[in-house]
């Protein structure tokens, strides 16, 4: 499979799902708009599909991969995320990012320790790490977004070194966020469905020991 074609497909599942509303409960839990998120990924998906590139010699800087992750996750810090805990949540995504540059340069330094491919190494550590941070929607979100970026501006400017080129955001980076992207919508959507159930159960249960009495 190409490049970028991870990303594509994920921009446009996304955007169908927030079409039929099947997505609503999770927007709702964050306060967020459909038509924002619809907003959000078509901007990504039209970015990502022309491939829009600012050049910055030597340094090449996707636009779809770098600067719309940064712009999205800035709105989701300032207008959608607790005042009180934003530093934390911009800690731990920088923490996230730290861990997730250290794996990618323990993969590329020694191979053979990548036991599998890498971009279903990264989400998985990815969502462990960030899950393990946060409870909060919007929070895992804003942290999924800006971990994932940092983390590939921090790979490139050390390829950088090794190969004199610098390319930030590029296809592949792109399949990684949106990788992530997904398998937190997976894990959001679970847990969402684990929580409907044990209260559907509680409110059963307690309604049939006040027949009892």
């Amino acid at each position: 499979m190409n490049e970028g074609t991870i990303a594509l497909l994920s921009q446009w599942s996304l955007l169908c799902l927030v079409w039929m509303g099947s997505i609503d409960a999770q927007l709702l839990e964050m306060r967020i708009s459909p038509k924002r998120v619809l907003a959000v990924i078509c901007s990504f998906l039209i970015c990502t599909f022309v491939s829009w590139k600012l050049y910055f010699a030597p340094i090449e800087v996707s636009l779809s991969g770098t600067l719309l992750p940064l712009l999205t996750g800035a709105w989701l810090y300032y207008a959608r995320m607790q005042q009180l805990r934003r530093r934390l949540y911009v800690l731990g995504a920088c923490a996230t990012a730290i861990l997730l540059f250290w794996l990618q340069w323990l993969f590329f330094t020694d191979p053979i320790l990548m036991f599998w491919d890498e971009r279903i190494i990264i989400p998985v550590a990815a969502i462990l790490s960030i899950l393990a941070m946060s409870r909060q929607s919007v929070a895992q979100l804003f942290q999924v977004i800006i971990s994932l970026t940092l983390a590939d501006v921090l790979y490139s400017l050390f390829v950088w070194k090794l190969s004199g080129t610098c390319q930030l955001g590029g296809e592949y980076a792109q399949d990684m966020l949106w990788s992530t992207v997904s398998l937190w919508y997976l894990v959001s959507v679970t847990r969402l469905a684990v929580f409907r159930i044990v209260k559907w159960r509680k409110s059963v249960s307690s309604h049939s020991q006040q027949k009892r009495w």
